[in-house]
């Protein structure tokens, strides 16, 4: 019972962190540190289109879950597990028109109670 109150609640601080990336990302300053690289081609699409998603400099040796939340605003998340190169490529297309963000997220190496947001990008379909 335990493990399942804390995994629930793992799972609703990450889709906390998620939404408030998303509404609140402001330009990287030159002292904070640049996330690693994710990018989406060909962007922007067409609905239906397949692209390509794409994040490298993830950290290797634990898990990553990838978040996507469409143009109404619902995330849902799934793990990815790890990633021996930090790198991660998937196919994707859009059910419908509107912004989509990816979100890669996981556990901090220093608290693997706490969540971190590694990376994050998003595609217009129309």
């Amino acid at each position: 019972m335990f493990h399942r109150i804390t995994r629930l609640f793992l799972v609703s601080l990450t889709v906390a962190a998620v939404v408030a990336t998303t509404a609140f990302a402001a330009k990287p300053s030159s002292s904070r540190k640049a996330d690693p690289p994710c990018s989406i081609n060909p962007s922007p699409v067409a609905v239906g289109q397949s692209y390509l998603l794409s994040a490298s400099g993830l950290p290797t040796g634990t898990p990553v879950n990838l978040w996507v939340t469409d143009p109404s605003g619902h995330t849902s998340g799934s793990p990815l597990g790890g990633t021996g190169d930090g790198t991660f490529n998937m196919n994707e297309s859009s059910s419908s028109a509107g912004r989509w963000t990816y979100t890669f997220s996981g556990p901090t190496k220093n608290n693997p109670d706490a969540t971190a947001v590694y990376a994050s990008c998003s595609v217009d379909a129309s």
